[in-house]
């Protein structure tokens, strides 16, 4: 069960955890990708949509540097989620098992070893329009949710 996100969180995840961090992200933006990915944010409005979705990335609108830091962790399924919302579920295509969660501006950037290279990746928030926290799930598109 997961309300906040901290260090708790992590252990929580135990064996499933890929990793997490805290940043402030100057323009509002969170993006999830394979390290070498080349799709970009073209056609996204992102006054009115979250989340802008690819083969290989997603952009997140999340809280601006001048509202305070964004928490996000990344774990593997099965997790159980509890007080924040879906925001977006879908597949990510990575060309090899990494992937790279990053602010634009550099404040962020972490590359983690994750399981395999086609992935479910759900992400929920605490917030519907500017998240504070953010939580990754990567799982087995073969395998149902549980």
């Amino acid at each position: 069960m997961v309300q906040m996100i901290d260090v708790t969180t992590a252990e929580a995840a135990g064996e499933r955890f890929h990793g997490s961090a805290v940043a402030r992200f100057a323009f509002g933006l969170l993006v999830i990708a394979a390290p070498d990915g080349q799709d970009d944010h073209d056609g996204w409005n992102a006054a009115t949509e979250i989340v802008h979705a690819g083969r290989d990335f997603l952009y997140v609108g999340v809280r601006q540097a001048a509202s305070g830091p964004v928490w996000v962790i990344c774990v593997e399924e099965p997790f159980e989620v509890d007080g924040l919302g879906l925001l977006h579920r879908g597949e990510l295509e990575l060309s090899r098992r990494s992937l790279e969660i990053s602010e634009p501006n550099g404040q962020l950037r972490l590359e983690l070893p994750v399981e395999r290279v086609l992935n479910r990746v759900s992400v929920y928030g605490d917030d519907g329009e500017e998240p504070a926290r953010i939580l990754v799930v990567l799982g087995d598109p073969s395998e149902p949710l549980g």
